[in-house]
C-alpha cells in the first residue's frame, strides 16, 4: 500500500514538474538555447571597449532572443537610410516614378519647330545620367523637331538651393566635404564638383545638336511656367532608386529621396526639414518617443542623428509587417557575401547568403542592422551599434559578422 502511495505521488510530482518545463527537444529547452545565445554574443562582444547596443527579436513571434544597452543612444551612422526607406515606401509608394521632364511653351509643335523655350525639369531622380538624356534627346528627334528657336532652361525648382545639406549647421559635425551635391536635376550622379543642372542641360543641348536639331538660344537657369506642355520624360523606378540607396549606400541618393519625401509630404520645395519632418510623424506614429531619437538627415552622415535599439527592431517589424511591400524592402539591402557593402563580410559561413542588411559607417562609428535567416528559417530582426572604438571598423566590424553567424546558427529546435 505504501509502495502504491508513493508512486501515486511521483507521478503527480513528475507531471507537474514536466508542465512547468520549457518544452524540450533532445534535453535541451528552448530557454537553454535564447541562454545559449546570448552567452555566445556576450563572449564575442567582451573585450571591446567602445559603446555597444545590439537588440535581437524574432520578426515572425516578435520575442526578445537577445539585448545589451538597448536602451543607449547611439550615432547609427549610414543605417538611417533604413528610416529613409521606410518613409519613403510610405509616402512615396512602390508606384513613384522619380522623372525627368522636358517641357515646352509653344502650344503646338506639330510642324517641327519649337518657337520657343524647352525646359528640362527634374524632379530629384538621384540616378540620372548621360544616357537618360541621350534618350531624351533622341525622342524629340523622333517627334520630327527641327529646331528650337528659343533657350534650353533647366529648371531645379522641385528643391531648394541647399545644395550640401546641413554640411556647416553643426559644431564638429561630418565636413562638408564629405556631403554630397543634391539638386532636382543631378546628373551623373553630381561627380566632377560642376552644377549638375547646368550640365545635364548642356549634355541635351549637345544631344539634340547631334541629332541635326538646331538649337538658336542659350543653356540658362530658370522655372517651368505652369501652362507649359510636356514633350518628353524619362525616369528611374521606385525601387531602383531604393535600392542603389541601400545596396551602395549611396549618399546622394538618400538625401535626394529625402527631400523628394519632404516635396511630396508638404508641397515643393522639398527640404531637408520637410523630410525631417515627415520622418518624426512617421516614427512617432508606429510608437518610438520623441525624445528617443533624432534624425536631421536622410543619409547618416550627421554626427547629430541618434537613435536607440528599439527604434529599429520597432521600425523593421513594422515593414515585415507590409505584406506588399516587405518583399520589396528585403529585397533592397544588401545581401552578405553577395553584393552592396556586405559583398565581401561573411563569406564562407552560415550567415553568407543569409543575411540582408544596412551597413553604417562614420569616423568612430559601425552600424549593423537588418534581418538574419535562422536554422530553423526563421527570420529575427537584428540592431548592432557601436561607438567610440577608434579609427578603424575593421575590428568591429568582425565581431558584428560573428554575432550575425551566431544569428544564422541559431534555432529553438
Amino acid at each position: 500500500m505504501k509502495t502504491r502511495i508513493f508512486v501515486i505521488l511521483y507521478l503527480l510530482f513528475l507531471n507537474f514538474f514536466i508542465s512547468v518545463l520549457p518544452v524540450t527537444v533532445s534535453g535541451i529547452s528552448a530557454a537553454d538555447k535564447k541562454t545559449e545565445l546570448a552567452e555566445s554574443i556576450d563572449q564575442i562582444i567582451s573585450d571591446l571597449g567602445c559603446k555597444i547596443s545590439i537588440q535581437v527579436a524574432s520578426a515572425d513571434k516578435y520575442d526578445l532572443l537577445y539585448e545589451y544597452n538597448p536602451d543607449q543612444k547611439m550615432i547609427p551612422a549610414s543605417i538611417t537610410k533604413l528610416i529613409t526607406a521606410a518613409v519613403a515606401f510610405k509616402e512615396l509608394g512602390l508606384s513613384y516614378d522619380f522623372k525627368t521632364i522636358i517641357y515646352t511653351d509653344d502650344s503646338n509643335i506639330n510642324d517641327g519647330v519649337i518657337n520657343g523655350n524647352i525646359y528640362l525639369k527634374g524632379f530629384g531622380d538621384p540616378d540620372l545620367n548621360s544616357s537618360d538624356i541621350t534618350y531624351l534627346a533622341k525622342n524629340l528627334a523622333e517627334k520630327n523637331i527641327t529646331e528650337i528657336t528659343g533657350n534650353i532652361i533647366y529648371d531645379e525648382s522641385y528643391f531648394d538651393d541647399m545644395h550640401y545639406g546641413i554640411a556647416g549647421q553643426y559644431k564638429d559635425d561630418t565636413q562638408k566635404n564629405y556631403w554630397p551635391y543634391i539638386s532636382a536635376l543631378n546628373f551623373n550622379k553630381n561627380g566632377g564638383g560642376l552644377n549638375p543642372a547646368e550640365t545635364a542641360a548642356g549634355y541635351l543641348s549637345g544631344e539634340l545638336i547631334s541629332r541635326n536639331i538646331k538649337v538658336d538660344g542659350i543653356v540658362i537657369s530658370g522655372i517651368t511656367p505652369n501652362a507649359a506642355k510636356e514633350i518628353s520624360v524619362v525616369a528611374h523606378s521606385f525601387f531602383d532608386v531604393i535600392s542603389q540607396m541601400n545596396k551602395e549606400s549611396d549618399n546622394q541618393s538618400a538625401i535626394s529621396v529625402f527631400k523628394a519625401i519632404g516635396a511630396k509630404y508638404y508641397n515643393p520645395p522639398g527640404t531637408i526639414s520637410k523630410g525631417e519632418d515627415a520622418v518624426v510623424n512617421f516614427l512617432t506614429s508606429i510608437g518610438n518617443p520623441r525624445n528617443n531619437f533624432e534624425i536631421l538627415e536622410g543619409s547618416g552622415l550627421s554626427r547629430y542623428n541618434y537613435v536607440n535599439s528599439d527604434l529599429y527592431v520597432r521600425l523593421l517589424k513594422y515593414m515585415y509587417d507590409e505584406d506588399k511591400i516587405f518583399d520589396y524592402f528585403y529585397s533592397s539591402l544588401a545581401i552578405a557575401g553577395i553584393d552592396g557593402t556586405l559583398r565581401n563580410r561573411m563569406i564562407g559561413t552560415e550567415a553568407e547568403k543569409n543575411v540582408h542588411a544596412k551597413t553604417g559607417t562614420l569616423n568612430s562609428v559601425s552600424s549593423l542592422s537588418g534581418y538574419a535567416v535562422s536554422r530553423d528559417s526563421e527570420l529575427l530582426i537584428f540592431y548592432i551599434s557601436m561607438n567610440g572604438f577608434g579609427s578603424s571598423p575593421n575590428g568591429v566590424r568582425f565581431k558584428q559578422d560573428k554575432i550575425c553567424e551566431e544569428l544564422c546558427k541559431f534555432s529553438r529546435k
